[in-house]
């Protein structure tokens, strides 16, 4: 049945009141802003926001939603792939997703400021602390996609032996410095094409140094690989 033209309408108006957000956001900071700078663009007055949001946190909390949700998706399973590759994959998709969305690098850099008890926008929209959504949550999901991606790395000799939980630390705070410092000019544009290949490279050479087996690793890995294979092959025969 389609919504009513009314719902539909009131759907739209939030969907711009978020879209404006996320611009101000990465235009000017998490504090740098109001309800009405908002409102102005939209051609609205401030009252009319709150038809549609409690206060100016519960609109910046709406918006860390529509992060969490997307971040939710990152890492995906590639099983055509070898796990150094679709490591690889991973990581390019997860400097696309920060880059594309500057206000969420923001608002996160603002959560890890932020002592317990202060306004911590992303992990109220993701219901609990960072800790907790690794094991329940909407980014439990990704998080065991990311464990089994690191396990199936170790297992193929690709990758040390090392937990989830530490890596994405390694990839997340890196990306997120890289982002700001020594500037943040890379989030106040849209990205060019070869700003986000270089953030790419940089990236893959940080977590590449974390997670990759030693080269001894490797060769006792493969060399139990060919044994396993061989002593297969001399059964069948």
């Amino acid at each position: 049945m389609p919504a009513a033209p009314g719902r539909k309408k009131r759907s739209l108006t939030r969907q711009r009141i978020l879209e404006e957000a996320e611009r101000l956001i990465a235009a000017k900071g998490v504090f740098g802003f109001t309800l009405a700078d908002i409102a102005r663009p939209l051609g609205m007055r401030v009252p009319a926001i709150y038809k549609h949001f409690r206060s100016r946190d519960d609109v910046l909390i709406e918006v860390s939603r529509r992060f969490i949700g997307l971040l939710a998706m990152q890492f995906p399973l590639a099983p055509g792939l070898r796990p150094a590759s679709a490591w690889a994959l991973a990581l390019d998709s997860f400097v696309e997703f920060m880059m594309k969305h500057p206000a969420y690098v923001r608002l996160a850099l603002v959560d890890f400021a932020t002592p317990g008890g202060g306004m911590d926008y992303v992990k109220l929209a993701a219901g609990g602390s960072f800790a907790e959504n690794f094991t329940e949550g909407p980014l439990a999901t990704m998080h065991a996609r990311l464990q089994r991606l690191l396990g199936a790395g170790y297992r193929s000799g690709d990758f040390r032996r090392v937990d989830a939980a530490d890596a994405y630390r390694v990839v997340k705070a890196s990306l997120l410095i890289r982002l700001v410092f020594p500037d943040d000019s890379l989030l106040l544009r849209s990205p060019r094409a070869g700003d986000v290949r270089a953030v790419r490279r940089w990236l893959k050479d940080v977590a590449r140094r974390y997670v990759n087996a030693t080269p001894r690793r490797r060769v006792v890995t493969q060399h139990r690989a060919g044994r396993r294979d061989s002593r297969g092959a001399h059964r069948r025969s």
